[in-house]
């Protein structure tokens, strides 16, 4: 028993690690690539909409942790009765943080144009980058 213990924290240990060096990795790769591929506006933009969802995930609050905690002994305990109860719960406090999120997002969207300080390239319809095109040739047709 003790065994497979020590080999799960192990790999737990190992796998926190790797899980922290990329994410400390990946975000200087994207911006390197964005700034060789689309130039220093692009980025700019960039980190401004992901500030902005930033921001409205704090809507969130941690909320993920009370989740764990709080579902941690009646799982351990196999008491499905609370689980359940527990998880009608939760459904309905995102769906209400995900109402809240949204209405804050359509809330600023017209205001996009004016939290952009600066130029930014003339070709770029920032109400269009808002629905996250899949490739760039969807976002920058010029490119094509």
């Amino acid at each position: 028993m003790s065994d497979s213990r020590t080999k799960n924290i192990k790999r737990n240990i190992i796998f926190g690690a790797i899980n922290k060096v990329v994410a400390m990795i990946l975000p200087f790769v994207t911006r390197t690539i964005i700034i060789w591929k689309l130039g220093a506006e692009f980025l700019g933009l960039s980190s401004l909409f992901i500030s902005i969802l930033q921001v409205l995930n704090m809507a969130e609050l941690g909320f993920t942790s009370a989740v764990v905690f709080s579902l941690y002994k009646p799982i351990a305990q196999k008491d499905d009765e609370k689980v359940c109860a527990l998880m009608a719960f939760y459904k309905k406090t995102y769906r209400i943080i995900g109402l809240i999120i949204l209405t804050l997002g359509l809330v600023i969207t017209p205001f996009i144009t004016k939290i952009i300080k600066g130029n930014y390239p003339d070709f770029i319809n920032i109400y269009y980058l808002l629905n996250f095109p899949t490739s760039k040739y969807q976002a920058f047709p010029e490119y094509i």
